[in-house]
Order: structure tokens, then C-alpha cells, then sequence
């Protein structure tokens, strides 16, 4: 556990280094500023828009960094040769990926608690603070949708190089996203047959639909329908899928 945490920490220091987290954070700033603007453009409830586009820019710019800098976890050391001499020690190869990934699973907390603070600011301006109480709900299954692409990205991160990683985890994301509505779309346009193969694949493919409930929250339908708790299994599980795949291939790869 001391190794995890040891992992986990310095993990966390090397991704606060790096300058694409503090570009990542201006851009998102711009697009809590570019909301404001847009409210003015804009008829209906300006609370309501800022809300949007606020738990939106909070869900995006997770996405992004789980993204482009949990596919770099792994590859980085061993292209730096930084990993040799920590293997060396007596660290297993499943401390270090446990440890890569809650050092990513560290960076991502902290980045969504500096953002709601910067969204807790605009509702402010708005005229409504309260609502960020609320919002928690949403912004804890942007988490626990950000923790699956975490998962598949340090997979990713221990197979194969960096840019085949991306497009790997940016497929799995897409497809989470999308999975939903399209099976919905294709079953209510295909024969019972077609569609039942389809169902099943629903099944098997991910789906960020049990994440998506930000909508719901800001005009004011609620949780109706939506299970928190089902939202956390179904995180839980993919994630422990996944990382255990990481460990299996981790373990077996040859380090030259």
C-alpha cells in the first residue's frame, strides 16, 4: 500500500509539472468567460445556460485531461528509461500501475474542486450559489465517467505508444457517449431480429448514458430515473475490469 501511495504521489507531482495542465485550466477558465458572454446573446433563463455550459466545461476538460495525460503514464518512463531503476526497488509492476492510476484519479479530483469553485464563482454572479449544492450529483458521476477513461487510458498506456493510446481511448469515450442514443436510433429503424443483436451489444459496449445526468439537474427534472448508485457500480465495474487487464498485460510485457 506504501509503494501505491508513493506511486500515486509523485504521479501526481509530475502531472501538476506539466505545463499542458495549466494550459488546459486557462482554456477552460475562457470557456467559463465565453459562457458569460453567450448568456447575453442568449434568450431564456441566463442561470440555467451558465449552468450548462458550466457542468459541461467541467465534463469536457476532465475528459481531455484523462485523456491525453493518462496515455503518456506509462510510455513516457519507459521512452525516458525513468522506469528501470523503480522496478528495481522493491515495487511491483502492479503498485506501479495501481499507483499511476490514483495518482491520475489525485490530478482529476483536484482539477474538478478548482473548477466548481470557478463555477461556484459564476452562480454567485448569477444569483445563485445554492444551486452548486445541487449540482453535486452531476458533478460526481462527471467523476465517476472520468474514472473509466482514466482506466482504459492507463491500459492504453501499458501496450502500446502514446498516439495508437489516444485514439484508442478517445474511440472508447465516443463510443460511451454515443452508444445510447445510437442503439436507440437503430433499433427503432431495423427488424426485431437486427434489433435484439443490437440490444445485446448495448449490453457489452459502454454507456455514459447511467453518467449523464447534468441535464436533468439544470432544468429541473431531477434524478427521475437515474440511479446514483447504479452510476457508481457500473463505474466501479468497469474500472476494476479494466485495471485488472492492465496489471495482467503489464505484468507479462517485456521491458527492454
Amino acid at each position: 500500500m506504501n509503494n501505491i501511495i508513493s506511486v500515486s504521489y509523485y504521479t501526481f507531482l509530475e502531472m501538476v509539472r506539466n505545463k499542458v495542465l495549466y494550459v488546459l485550466l486557462f482554456f477552460a477558465l475562457f470557456i467559463f468567460v465565453l459562457g458569460i458572454a453567450i448568456t447575453q446573446m442568449t434568450i431564456g433563463d441566463n442561470l440555467d445556460i451558465i449552468s450548462d455550459i458550466g457542468l459541461g466545461t467541467i465534463e469536457i476538460f476532465s475528459t481531455v485531461l484523462a485523456i491525453f495525460l493518462g496515455i503518456n503514464l506509462v510510455q513516457k518512463e519507459l521512452t525516458l528509461k525513468t522506469l528501470y531503476p523503480l522496478l528495481s526497488k522493491p515495487l511491483s509492476r502492479t503498485e506501479y500501475v495501481l499507483g499511476k492510476f490514483f495518482g491520475m484519479i489525485f490530478l482529476i479530483v483536484v482539477e474538478i474542486i478548482v473548477m466548481s469553485l470557478i463555477f461556484l464563482v459564476l452562480l454567485h454572479v448569477y444569483g445563485g450559489p445554492e444551486r452548486l449544492i445541487a449540482y453535486l450529483p452531476a458533478i460526481y458521476t462527471i467523476f465517476l465517467q472520468t474514472a473509466t477513461i482514466i482506466s482504459v487510458a492507463v491500459l492504453c498506456s501499458t501496450l502500446t505508444e502514446p498516439t495508437v493510446g489516444g485514439i484508442l481511448t478517445i474511440s472508447f469515450y465516443l463510443i460511451g457517449a454515443t452508444s445510447y442514443n445510437l442503439v436507440y436510433a437503430i433499433t427503432h429503424r431495423t427488424s426485431e431480429n437486427v434489433a435484439k443483436v443490437i440490444n445485446t451489444l448495448r449490453y457489452i459496449l459502454p454507456d455514459f448514458s447511467h453518467f449523464n445526468i447534468k441535464d436533468n439537474l439544470v432544468y429541473g427534472r431531477g434524478l427521475e430515473g437515474l440511479h446514483i448508485g447504479f452510476a457508481s457500480f457500473y463505474a466501479l465495474f468497469i474500472v476494476l475490469i479494466v485495471l485488472s487487464l492492465s496489471v495482467i498485460f503489464f505484468n507479462t510485457k517485456e521491458i527492454n
